[in-house]
């Protein structure tokens, strides 16, 4: 098994607008190697990497609705960004919301060489593009080694589209390895007023590739009480420990 490599997913929802401060503040608590973000604008990015005083960061444009600043998809890691590259799983114009792409990114913490798909998938009622992205998502990850831990936001209910067609392809669920079917590990609001409730279903995942051993999976929602998270997205971040079956080294 490799080293421990902590991966942390969060989307952000920062078309909303986004606190810099507590965010950060969240993020940093929990030490991560990666950090997978989901509906963030470039700006936010550049903002959290100097909150966080690191130096990898890999944006993607997912569209540009034009009335507000474009969003897309990021990857941040205080460890040397290797290659990320971004990639489309739904084509659309690029001003239309329902455009998907993910970010494909091998990270080298120093101890082990560690390769992450930070995705969102479609969303609401389309169930079937989001299995069709799942099915894309395996072939991508077919193509070279090391497999690697798929993460974000599959907008799917554990055992349903997409997390069934990842689950059924090999990939370990790193919450439910952990905890099985508890009722705590949901991460987004459906709708309705946040504060003073608590989330109402699991869409996030760390979803390790076959063979990785999971020590940790966690709902970060005590760093700041779960009423003031609520105010920062419309869901929490997930970090879990994941220790993989495979190490690789890339020449310094």
């Amino acid at each position: 098994m490799s080293a421990a490599v902590r991966v942390l997913t969060w989307n952000v929802q920062g078309a909303q607008g986004l606190d810099v401060v507590r965010v950060a503040r969240v993020i940093g608590s929990t030490a991560p190697d990666v950090i997978a973000l989901q509906e963030v604008q470039r700006r936010q990015v550049n903002q959290l990497a100097t909150a966080l005083a690191v130096n990898g960061k890999r944006w993607a444009l997912k569209h540009w609705p034009v009335i507000h600043r474009a969003e897309g998809l990021a990857v941040l890691t205080p460890h040397r960004l290797v290659t990320a590259t971004s990639f489309t799983l739904r084509p659309r114009p690029i001003w239309d919301w329902r455009r998907r792409i993910g970010i494909d990114a091998t990270i080298d913490t120093g101890t082990v060489v560690v390769r992450v798909v930070d995705v969102h998938l479609s969303a609401h009622d389309d169930g079937g593009a989001r299995s069709r992205e799942a099915r894309l998502l395996v072939d991508r990850a077919a193509d070279r080694m090391p497999a690697p831990i798929i993460t974000g936001d599959l907008n799917d209910v554990p055992r349903d589209g997409a997390h069934a067609e990842l689950v059924g392809a090999g990939w370990v669920d790193a919450w439910h390895r952990v905890h099985g079917d508890a009722p705590d590990g949901a991460t987004n609001w459906t709708s309705g007023d946040r504060r003073g409730r608590g989330p109402t279903q699991r869409i996030d995942y760390v979803l390790a590739p076959s063979g990785a051993v999971i020590e940790h999976a966690a709902v970060v929602a005590d760093v700041l009480g779960v009423d003031v998270m609520a105010g920062l997205s419309d869901h929490l971040p997930l970090l879990a420990t994941v220790r993989l079956p495979e190490v690789g080294r890339v020449d310094r």
